[in-house]
């Protein structure tokens, strides 16, 4: 609870003191309203209130999400209304007055992250496989989606006086308008699919958070896991170890890896971007960024 205090201050200020302030009464009401009971909030809430739950009617395991944010979380619900369940968790209603979500809870509910470790490939297939079912909609006619060009200006108001840091924000704003222009197939993407994002429900696995984004493949799985940043300091050649994982991953998925490293480094430095606009750290996602280039 102590990071999603931080962070919802840091971000909304006056806003989001008052949004936590209101939290326990958005919560009993909605434990009312939805007719559920046994709340347990999650250990590891970042940006949005989250527990788990039980319907008292079949006493039905499901997840209350709420924001503080009402564009967040009305993106959510039309990705979730989108994806239907295809690779993704199911959403059972929503609020739209609190900006909750109630969802079908993922059981055992452990993410990819536990595992990759241990057991690499296996996770780089389930990633796949569960990118695949994502992504299995077709855009027709007219939308409202937001297309990730707009996520991407983020990386030209970044401001840096050090040398080397321009140097990789240059880099990134160079990679991206080149990505961006030579795009040939676009489709809706979950937009943020890392490994805690990636939760095992009985033998398969689905994605929770989605943002609703439209760009390409290799866009969508740049978000995947290549290296944790723990993990440089254990490696002696960081750079030869991501770029051989990104290879493996882009022959399973059959994309181009080429396209994959450029737009992971692309969207490191859109982290750092996020992070230096939400008053973060971006320290860990500029050492990787480093290490890539």
């Amino acid at each position: 609870m102590k990071t999603l205090e931080q962070n919802i201050k840091s971000i909304y200020g006056s806003k989001g003191k008052a949004w936590l302030d209101d939290l326990h009464n958005i919560v009993n009401k909605l434990t009312h309203d939805w007719n559920l009971e046994d709340i347990r909030s999650v250990d590891n809430m970042t940006f949005h209130y989250v527990a788990r739950a039980l319907t008292k009617e079949g006493r039905q395991p499901v997840i209350l999400k709420i924001g503080c944010d009402a564009k967040t979380i009305e993106n959510e619900v039309r990705a979730l209304s989108y994806f239907n369940g295809n690779g993704s968790v199911r959403m059972i209603n929503h609020n739209e007055e609190y900006n909750a979500l109630l969802l079908r809870q993922a059981i055992p509910g452990m993410s990819l992250r536990s595992l990759y470790q241990s057991q690499t490939e296996q996770v780089m297939d389930d990633y796949i496989e569960t990118m695949h079912k994502l992504h299995q909609g077709h855009l027709t006619g007219k939308h409202h989606w937001s297309h990730i060009d707009t996520w991407l200006t983020a990386i030209d108001k970044l401001k840096f006086s050090d040398a080397c840091l321009l140097t990789l924000i240059e880099k990134a704003v160079s990679l991206k308008t080149a990505l961006l222009s030579s795009m040939t197939c676009e489709i809706v993407l979950h937009g943020d699919l890392h490994h805690d994002n990636i939760l095992q429900n009985d033998d398969t696995w689905l994605a929770i958070d989605p943002k609703g984004i439209i760009g390409e493949p290799e866009f969508e799985i740049a978000a995947f896991d290549f290296m944790y940043i723990r993990e440089l300091s254990d490696q002696p050649d960081a750079k030869m170890v991501l770029e051989s994982r990104i290879n493996l991953l882009a022959q399973k998925s059959g994309l181009n890896a080429e396209r994959i490293k450029d737009w992971v480094f692309v969207r490191l430095m859109l982290m750092v971007a996020w992070h230096v606009e939400d008053n973060g750290d971006p320290s860990s996602a500029i050492k990787l960024a480093e290490r890539l280039m």
